[in-house]
């Protein structure tokens, strides 16, 4: 059975008092529709990513719109249950920029895949990633700025420092489009004039552009790993099981032999070429014996 993987999200006010509620009442419906992800509620809004089966996910929109109106639900496929449990959780900001003041209401600057394309294509801009790096590092739009982010809260001070003129067209893009609502506004506190987001993120892009000017996977939070641009699950990359990077380097393992795929950072460690965390403890004894 083919499983329906959604991410959303919308920021829209939810009164502090009555947060724990709201959770104890999604978690329930979560439960009893056998669904696994992570949601997300705080008082400026909810997003979340989940998965099920094709009519659990029709009745947890449904439920997610009863909450907070309109939400537009980006779906792909797994062959299995990507997630391990199921989650919802009560945070200060749904996407942490690490400044709660700043606070997207309705859209803002998105632009659609089409357009986003003309722009790049006719105008002089400059296109922005938002993500962190283990997301950049498996897929890019060509030419794109990568900042290398460890953490989306680095973000504001990259801005502060980066040599973007102000006057610049900013295109900019994450995975499903979250952080850019957030992002883009920073950008203007900080004085710039011209900023856009890609609507929907790079997940709509390949949607609706699966031939486009996308290059690489689009890394997502579950054990999948990553999409391709037909929005499947990856066939190139695995958790790598030392770190949870994405992973495409094959190794024999060199404690019990098992093939299993590791992230470049990871190869370069000698004890890590090994397929999981038990056997690279095992193998840094033996290293260590060795070496005496």
């Amino acid at each position: 059975m083919s499983i329906i993987v959604t991410a959303f999200y919308k920021f829209v006010p939810l009164a502090k008092e009555n947060l724990e509620v709201i959770q104890k009442d999604l978690m329930a419906c979560g439960v009893s529709l056998e669904m696994g992800g992570l949601t997300i509620l705080g008082a400026e809004g909810i997003n979340g990513t989940v998965a099920g089966s094709a009519k659990a996910i029709d009745a947890w929109k449904k439920k997610i719109e009863e909450l907070a109106g309109e939400v537009v639900f980006k779906d792909s496929e797994s062959d299995s249950q990507p997630f391990k449990r199921w989650f919802v959780k009560i945070r200060k900001e749904i996407v942490s920029l690490g400044k709660p003041d700043v606070l997207p209401n309705g859209k803002h600057h998105h632009i659609p895949p089409e357009e986003w394309d003309r722009m790049i294509d006719e105008e002089d801009v400059v296109i922005l990633d938002t993500r962190n790096t283990y997301e950049t590092d498996i897929g890019v739009f060509e030419g794109a700025l990568d900042p290398r982010l460890q953490s989306f809260q680095e973000f504001p001070e990259w801005v502060a420092n980066c040599e973007i003129p102000k006057e610049k067209n900013v295109l900019m893009y994450c995975t499903g489009g979250i952080r850019c609502e957030k992002a883009c506004l920073e950008m203007e506190r900080q004085g710039y004039q011209n900023v856009y987001q890609l609507d929907g993120g790079i997940l709509r892009y390949m949607k609706e552009r699966p031939e486009g000017k996308w290059q690489g996977e689009c890394f997502v939070f579950d054990h999948r790993v990553a999409v391709g641009k037909d929005l499947k699950p990856s066939q190139l990359y695995h958790l790598c099981p030392h770190c949870g990077d994405p992973g495409d380097v094959k190794t024999s393992c060199k404690y019990c032999g098992e093939m299993a795929r590791i992230c470049k950072r990871c190869k370069s460690n000698p004890n890590r070429e090994s397929c999981s965390k038990n056997c690279a403890h095992h193998l840094d004894r033996v290293l260590q014996k060795s070496a005496v």
